[in-house]
Order: structure tokens, then sequence, then C-alpha cells
């Protein structure tokens, strides 16, 4: 009998056990870059200081790596880039006659970003640039 009412008891116990099963949503390091800036972007190729705003938005695939930079380079032209942690990488691109191209990363909460632009409507210089984006 003692038997028996252990194992009952056991079986209750077991059995008023509630399982909690914890989902941890992903973490998206895109939010790491978007928003609006404030550029000052150094030109190496033309030794010249630019200032102006872009603004960087996400793909909309939640399970994608992409961010868009609008107003890119001040020329009002978007690009895209690809986020691995807190880096990125402006892969090869010919957007509105300009052929792009560079890296970036998060430096507390601004961006840094070097890249090359060439303007191919013109027998201009590839103008290498080394940019701040200043988080608004």
């Amino acid at each position: 009998m003692k038997k028996a009412l252990l194992g009952l008891s056991l079986l209750f116990l077991i059995s008023s056990c509630d399982v909690v099963y914890v989902e941890e949503a992903p973490i998206d390091s895109r939010n790491l870059f978007t928003g609006r800036f404030e550029v000052e972007e150094y030109s190496e190729t033309y030794d010249e200081l630019t200032l102006y705003d872009m603004r960087i938005v996400k793909s909309g695939d939640p399970y994608s790596n992409v961010i868009y930079l609008r107003n890119f380079y001040g020329a009002d032209i978007e690009i895209y880039a690809n986020v691995y942690g807190d880096e990125l990488r402006i892969p090869r691109q010919t957007v509105n006659g300009y052929l792009i191209k560079g890296v970036g990363h998060v430096e507390y909460s601004d961006i840094v970003l070097t890249y090359s632009v060439e303007d191919l409507r013109s027998n201009s210089y590839i103008d290498f640039c080394n940019t701040v984006a200043y988080r608004r």
C-alpha cells in the first residue's frame, strides 16, 4: 500500500509540473545602422569636406541582412549594403551612373564608412571617401 501511495503521489507531483519554453527573439544587427544621420564626408581625391543628411532603413524581409542608404554621397541616390554584426559591406554596384563599393562599421552610435565612387558619365577621377555619419 505504501508503494502504491508513493507511486501515486510521485505521479501526481510529476503531472503538476509546468514546462515553460522561452523563445528568445533573434537580435537584428541592422538596428545598429538604421536612422537619420548628419554626414561629414571627406574626399581624399579632391581634398574636400562635404556635409549632408542621410537616412538608413532596413529591407522589408526580417531574415535579410540588407540595409538601404538613402541620399548616399549627397547625390540623392539609394544604395544597398549587407550587415554582418557591427560591420557593413557595400558590394560593387552601379546606381544612376555611379560605380560604388566600400565598407563600414559602427563606432559608438556613429557609422564610419570608407568607399570609392566613380562617376561613369564623366572622365573624372575615382573619388575615395572617408565618412562619419552622426546619429541625429
